[in-house]
């Protein structure tokens, strides 16, 4: 896809350079900018942003460790592919790690906090636009998740949401797919009010499963 959807990176504010190009790619893959299988030309994004190529390929390397470029020799950085195998089995660990960050949230989890919960699904459903639709899918799940008082266990399933983000976006375009989304995040808030931490992990894999199913019938097609 056209680089012109990067912009140019300012040196204002509290992050630095390196923070913001690697925020900018990494955005530029999730939103699906930058397709799967696409070849990443130092240079050319360097330019683009404004920026010299250093930051640009500590970013790149960056976004390998998280699964989301590939290095190959005498092709540079491509984005990474995703297999309908990796696909399950990072759903698969996602369910592992997050029921048990939902079962660590739990007793945290007061009225109130779901209260606060139910205002991000309201937000959600009052969200013209598509693009922002998985921000506030993964906002909804990392606010529980919080409550789980485990950084390192929420930076994991950050990083297995992220490499599955791009493909989630493509379905959460559609109302259908967002329609259910937001039902079953209904059904998980009613079901932790009703103190059934069982029901909750129940339909948080339904969910997680159901997103799986979308993405695996993507990739086979």
């Amino acid at each position: 896809m056209s680089l012109a959807q990067l912009s140019p990176i300012s040196s204002d504010g509290e992050k630095t350079i390196k923070q913001k190009v690697l925020e900018s790619i990494r955005d530029a893959i999730m939103r699906g900018y930058f397709e799967s299988g696409q070849q990443l030309r130092q240079d050319e994004i360097a330019f683009q942003l404004g920026v010299s190529r250093i930051p640009v390929r500590e970013a790149l390397m960056q976004l390998e460790t998280e699964g989301l470029v590939t290095f190959y020799p005498y092709k540079g950085a491509i984005v990474s592919t995703l297999s309908p195998d990796e696909a399950r089995e990072i759903f698969e660990i996602r369910f592992i790690l997050e029921s048990e960050a939902l079962r660590f949230a739990f007793p945290q989890l007061t009225d109130e906090v779901l209260d606060e919960a139910e205002q991000l699904i309201e937000e959600a459903d009052s969200e013209k636009d598509s693009a922002n639709w998985s921000d506030q899918n993964w906002k909804f799940h990392s606010f529980l998740y919080l409550y789980a008082k485990r950084p390192r266990l929420l930076a994991m399933i950050e990083s297995l949401n992220q490499n599955v983000d791009r493909y989630i976006r493509i379905y959460l375009r559609t109302l259908s797919f967002q329609s259910e989304s937001l039902e079953a995040h209904r059904q998980l808030i009613a079901a932790l009010r009703n103190r059934d931490i069982e029901k909750a992990v129940s339909l948080l894999k339904a969910h997680l499963k159901n997103a799986e199913n979308h993405i695996i019938q993507y990739l086979t097609r």
